[in-house]
């Protein structure tokens, strides 16, 4: 039996109007048009649903038990269209932002607040990564967008630069850099290292190894948080490089930090994946806003 949502639209109308000529109107379709349809389902049902004279137009009584099922059915894809149209909404209001800890602890409350402001009937979930999720949930696909600190060697997604930050190294109290205002990277490289669990590209940034012609660098201790990195170096197992935000926020006895006067800036991005959810941009345009960056997308 082919019986579709046209024909049940088309009987329904006729059974209201009790006329083909203001159905037809009613449904936007011609009379012609609307007679074949009602006829192709007497066709499908094998009986006849209406009685039609030249004055009037009527159910029969078969065509009235149809009639009520078809109110049923057309009452049942009411409510689908309005459950679907509110599942549609929910996922367009919501987003699910990875962000990697540590990385832009200053300006997510920000964020939020002014997202929150421009979009009240929408919900942020902020999930944390540590550092052996540098790109914070990309790679896994569990979050629709992230806010972390390229480079990453995750492909396929798509970053929009928010804010910059000076690299400042993270120095045991006492050690005889400290002793300076600022250091520059080459008086790092012999260092004992701190670095993050794994490899990839993240890891080496931090370890300057593009300023290493080559030459690994002498890694003693891996942390996979900030606190277990700052904890390591209070302790003197070595030294690491690190955003000048920490220095800010993370600050502790034990620890001296000193801008590294030389070395490239470090970049906090949104990174996501194509297609979009249409609240990232509307994220990335508040994140530009807080941190008074012009976004280079």
């Amino acid at each position: 039996m082919n019986i579709q949502l046209r024909h049940i639209r088309c009987l329904l109308a006729v059974a209201s109007e009790k006329n083909f000529a203001r159905a037809a109107e009613r449904l936007a379709v011609s009379q012609p048009a609307l007679s074949q349809t009602i006829m192709q389902l007497e066709a499908t049902l094998g009986f006849e649903i209406f009685q039609r004279t030249t004055r009037s137009v009527t159910l029969t009584k078969d065509g009235a038990t149809v009639c009520e099922y078809a109110h049923k059915l057309n009452r049942s894809m009411e409510t689908f269209h309005k459950e679907v149209k509110a599942l549609q909404l929910s996922i367009h209001n919501f987003l699910r932002v990875g962000y990697l800890i540590g990385t832009a602890v200053e300006f997510i409350p920000k964020i939020t607040q002014e997202f929150e402001r421009r979009r009240p009937n929408a919900t942020l979930e902020f999930v944390e990564y540590d550092f052996t999720n540098p790109d914070a949930g990309l790679s896994t696909e569990l979050v629709d967008c992230s806010i972390f600190c390229p480079p990453v060697d995750t492909p396929g997604i798509h970053i929009v630069e928010i804010a910059r930050e000076k690299c400042v190294a993270c120095l045991p109290d006492g050690h005889p850099l400290s002793l300076q205002d600022t250091v520059q990277v080459e008086q790092l490289l012999d260092e004992p290292f701190i670095a993050a669990p794994g490899t990839g590209v993240w890891r080496d940034y931090w370890l300057a190894s593009q300023y290493r012609q080559g030459q690994p660098a002498r890694v003693v201790f891996e942390a996979a948080t900030v606190d277990s990195e700052l904890q390591a170096v209070a302790l003197r197992k070595g030294i690491s490089i690190t955003a000048e935000s920490t220095a800010r926020f993370y600050a502790r006895p034990g620890v001296t930090f000193r801008k590294v006067s030389n070395m490239d800036d470090c970049i906090i991005a949104i990174g996501h994946r194509q297609p979009a959810n249409p609240l990232i941009k509307e994220l990335i345009d508040v994140a530009a806003l807080v941190t008074r960056l012009p976004v280079k997308d």
